[in-house]
């Protein structure tokens, strides 16, 4: 898959290889819902003989043209997103910078300043995706609004437990502790990337920019290093650092960058103990 970041200077009619059918939207995540929307992408492109790709935007809308001062908690750095569109079989990754000038773009403009630069044949998209200045663009007005030359699919919601699978159920579970309960939405558990490190005699786990951090508790974990998981149990405390309860890790594994599988909140752990944890932290090496 080809990842390209697109700015305002682009010439996308340089940039665009092929013609395709986009997968359009956020996707935080990638949960159910929007592996959903691209595959319903995939299996029009190879239909259709096209290409297939992502159209998304970075950063969140909200940080833009949100309220002042307003934090967006994301579930996935761009580059994470851009691995699992991979695993999906999308082509083209077209990862469009969102500044206030992008925000302020008519929904015809939209459409013709990128999509059809972009030689965008058809649009694939969830039931709720809008576009354009103050979201008046919807997959209802985008045939018209390209002049007939993009045709559209409508992607239902998908539902899991009776919910509505979205990013924003996700971020309020991933609030609650909830972590067991994410694999229902996510299709597998919430994942993350970061580093451990020794910090006054505790091992300390810390982890990329733009993935969210559960509450204050002892939660269940697999830590792996690229090529194998070992389980065991972290300490996320009130200040949102995290580190390693134990058991004790080999010391072959030389650990600098790790990632780390939620599992579950145990909730065996009450805040005494909890406390007792973090001032006697267990090694990372055995």
């Amino acid at each position: 898959m080809k990842t390209i970041t697109i700015d305002h200077k682009n010439d996308l009619h340089l940039i665009a290889s092929c013609p395709a059918v986009a997968a359009l939207g956020f996707f935080d995540g990638v949960h159910l819902g929007h592996q959903k929307v691209i595959q319903t992408a995939k299996k029009l492109a190879d239909k259709k003989g096209l290409k297939t790709a992502v159209i998304s935007f970075f950063p969140h809308p909200k940080e833009i043209i949100g309220k002042t001062g307003e934090r967006v908690h994301y579930l996935l750095p761009p580059a994470e997103k851009a691995k699992k569109f991979s695993r999906l079989g999308v082509d083209y990754f077209y990862l469009i910078r969102f500044t206030p000038e992008f925000a302020r773009l008519e929904p015809k403009e939209f459409v013709w300043k990128y999509l059809v630069p972009l030689q965008i044949k058809h649009a694939v998209a969830g039931y709720d995706f809008t576009y354009g200045r103050k979201g008046k663009g919807s997959l209802d007005t985008m045939e018209e609004d390209s002049g007939y030359s993009i045709t559209v699919t409508k992607v239902e919601n998908v539902e899991r437990n009776d919910e509505k699978i979205s990013s924003t159920l996700i971020r309020n579970k991933i609030q609650l502790g909830l972590m067991e309960e994410l694999p229902d939405y996510l299709g597998e558990f919430y994942e993350t990337k970061g580093k451990m490190i020794r910090t006054d005699g505790k091992d300390e786990l810390i982890l990329d920019r733009y993935y969210m951090i559960p509450p204050k508790g002892c939660y269940d974990v697999a830590i792996g290093n690229g090529k194998e998981w070992f389980d065991g149990r972290v300490l996320v405390t009130e200040q949102k650092k995290i580190y390693w309860l134990g058991p004790p890790i080999p010391s072959v594994w030389n650990i600098f960058r790790v990632k780390v599988k939620w599992i579950s909140r145990n909730i065996h752990f009450i805040p005494e103990i909890e406390e007792k944890q973090t001032k006697n932290l267990v090694s990372v090496h055995g």
